[in-house]
């Protein structure tokens, strides 16, 4: 079971983030293993974290800011 440490995040803001996270990873014609191994995860969990059914830790948040090369705002807060 994912770890809570993003507590007022609600699902909906889960969901948006994954959605976020799948955008900007296909924007810079990423497969889900290129992430996968720059995060050192299994693809299986970026598979999770893009659906919004995990949430992900305040540290694995920022290891998906630098491999998709956005600032955490820009996963959190995109204007999409």
């Amino acid at each position: 079971m994912a770890k809570k440490p993003l507590d007022n995040f609600d699902s909906e803001t889960i969901i948006k983030l994954g959605r976020r996270i799948k955008f900007l990873r296909n924007e810079r014609n990423m497969t889900q293993m290129d992430v996968a191994v720059l995060l050192n995860i299994d693809p299986s969990a970026v598979r999770r974290y893009e659906r919004g059914r995990v949430e992900m830790g305040f540290t694995t948040l920022m290891k998906f800011a630098e491999a998709l090369q956005v600032t955490v705002n820009d996963l959190l807060y995109s204007e999409e």
